[in-house]
């Protein structure tokens, strides 16, 4: 294998599940938390409206049945209308893939892995697959293998996709509603559900296409405590007195944030893993003219939207809040908008667009840069 390939963008897709849930509709859907201690039911009466508002999240795809209250998707079967819908924008048929890479926040299943379930929906009968475990950041990650292994020789075709199922939880029927706090009900009108896919192929240098440029991943949470937990794995079932029922009791298994230090720490890493590739690239950050990240509320964009546009010397047109209609969908939200953006005709050919992530789970940055 020798580094003689370039990597293009051969088609995007992505899928929102169900109609939009206006903030009206959100507690019947996922069902009222009317167990929970008082001073979180009074946050969520009081400060509720106030919190949407400045989130300027409006509406949010779920994949919720409005009637029965179950999941209307799994990982698998949310990744699938997407990556669909990239083969074809792409032209390229299900048999072609050679390499398959989902990325997700959680899994259908401990194992099988979620990639062979895919590939199963999908009619593959034969490619290489492979499944990251990561959230806001493994898109980044994904596309970093996929590049690779596509600019090497080793594969020609791969198709990369990010399905986030937040709905998983943030259901009522999910929360020991004693154990509920104001961060576990407020994250309910933040997330939401939605899948992301990317065709890339290889091809010779210089050939037409939208040619992805390089990919920039960086950890750097070593010694810094996580900015976002969901417990219930295997780090808390190590004592045998301590399995299931014990850690649903203690609402161990709840997602949580720390949403002072995403405001502290996440927009800063963001931007700096910005910085980094386009360095990495020797590409100047004034010419960008399309930065897709992933910011989940506007109060955050409006916070740090300024040090953005000093430091890139950019314009707020360049670099925008897209989650009030959709919600923030997680790891999918940059694939999301990159395919709302080629659909809609916003990028240009020839323009140059940079797509990053930040992640608070354990402080990760991930992302990628396109010549369109």
């Amino acid at each position: 294998m020798t580094d003689t390939h370039s990597v293009y963008i051969a088609g995007t897709g992505s899928h929102l599940p169900g109609p939009p849930i206006g903030n009206e509709r959100l507690e019947s859907l996922l069902g009222t938390l009317d167990r929970a201690p008082a001073r979180v039911k009074s946050f969520i009466e009081t400060l509720g409206p106030r919190f949407l508002e400045r989130a300027g999240v409006k509406a949010r795809h779920l994949a919720v049945d409005p009637e029965s209250g179950d999941l209307t998707h799994t990982f698998a079967g949310l990744a699938e209308p997407a990556c669909r819908a990239a083969l074809q924008a792409a032209g390229v048929e299900p048999g072609q893939v050679e390499l398959l890479i989902i990325s997700c926040p959680s899994y259908d299943q401990s194992t099988p892995p979620t990639s062979t379930l895919l590939q199963e929906r999908l009619g593959i009968q034969s490619c290489a697959e492979m499944e990251i475990h990561s959230n806001c950041s493994g898109v980044g990650k994904s596309v970093q293998v996929a590049y690779d292994a596509l600019r090497g020789g080793r594969y020609q075709t791969a198709l990369v996709c990010y399905s986030q199922l937040s709905s998983v939880y943030l259901r009522k029927c999910y929360f020991n509603q004693e154990k509920v706090d104001k961060v576990h009900a407020a994250l309910r009108w933040i997330l939401a559900d939605g899948a992301g896919a990317l065709v890339l192929r290889a091809g010779p240098p210089g050939a037409n296409g939208h040619e992805v440029l390089g990919t920039f991943v960086e950890s750097v949470g070593a010694g810094r405590p996580a900015g976002m937990v969901a417990g219930g794995a295997v780090a808390d079932l190590v004592k045998a007195d301590r399995q299931i029922p014990e850690l649903y009791a203690e609402g161990r298994h709840h997602l949580w944030q720390d949403f002072t230090a995403v405001s502290d720490y996440a927009a800063p890493l963001l931007l700096d893993g910005l910085v980094k590739i386009a360095r990495k690239l020797n590409i100047p950050t004034d010419k960008v003219n399309h930065f897709i990240v992933s910011i989940p509320t506007r109060q955050l964009y409006d916070e740090h939207i300024p040090a953005f546009l000093d430091k890139l010397g950019t314009s707020a047109d360049r670099i925008q809040f897209r989650s009030a209609q959709l919600g923030y969908t997680g790891g999918a939200a940059t694939l999301v908008q990159l395919d709302a953006m080629v659909r809609g005709n916003e990028i240009k050919a020839g323009e140059l667009v940079f797509v990053h992530a930040v992640e608070s789970s354990k402080w990760m940055t991930a992302g990628f840069a396109v010549r369109w």
